[in-house]
């Protein structure tokens, strides 16, 4: 069963496009020219992790992920949004790529030998983050491949309403977590976090947007340590 106050954000979003973008319902960020560097180096950490499974959640719009070269891998697609998941497996289904509908929050997720979760972390309450890296770990997946930001010195980890915006290092706290195995730098060129101070509001790029990867085994026992 889905969270229905969660499915009912995230579809409003999606209906209205809030997030702005006339390229990917998605946003900004699943644009080509945002997504360019994933595009074309994502497929080479895949191949050097030997994946073979692939949980990609939240899929969004598939807008950019129908680029990149999966080759030999079993992919499987989820979001909460039951249009974009329909919508999805009308247009991209094929052998070794298919679609569901999933909540992150409530519903077992698959065992995978990675699992992909972009841009999604970011637009959940601290709480929901917790309740989605206890799905990703009692999943029995082996590798999360998750959105981050690297910088230390720029306002981080806020806590917000599920569904706003908010930039997570995840080796910061609340979070805590080792220092990546890897880190996929994405080089988003369009998109700048605006932050108010006294002086007034300037906008600084995304220039330490980022996929970081850890095990699932490294995630469960931070959990464990910090006793969430």
């Amino acid at each position: 069963m889905s969270t229905p106050n969660t499915e009912e954000v995230f579809s409003g979003i999606f209906r209205s496009n809030t997030w702005g973008s006339t390229e990917s319902v998605s946003g900004a960020g699943s644009e080509l020219k945002n997504t360019a560097q994933l595009i074309r180096e994502l497929p080479h950490l895949l191949r050097s992790l030997r994946i073979g499974t692939m949980l990609d959640a939240p899929c969004g719009d598939f807008n950019w992920m129908q680029h990149v070269d999966l080759e030999g891998i079993d992919y499987l697609g989820a979001d909460i949004v039951e249009t974009i998941v329909a919508r999805n497996e009308q247009l991209h289904a094929r052998p070794g790529r298919r679609f569901t509908k999933l909540d992150l929050l409530a519903d077992a997720l698959p065992r995978v030998d990675l699992i992909l979760c972009r841009d999604c972390l970011f637009h959940f309450s601290h709480a929901d983050v917790f309740r989605a890296l206890h799905a990703f770990a009692a999943s029995g997946s082996t590798w999360l491949l998750t959105t981050t930001f690297t910088y230390r010195a720029l306002p981080r980890n806020g806590d917000i309403a599920t569904g706003g915006w908010t930039a997570l290092n995840l080796e910061l706290p609340p979070f805590s977590f080792p220092p990546p195995r890897r880190l996929l730098i994405e080089g988003n060129v369009t998109e700048a976090i605006v932050y108010t101070t006294a002086q007034g509001q300037y906008q600084f790029p995304q220039n330490d947007r980022c996929l970081g990867l850890w095990l699932l085994e490294d995630v469960h026992e931070t959990l464990a340590r910090i006793g969430r």
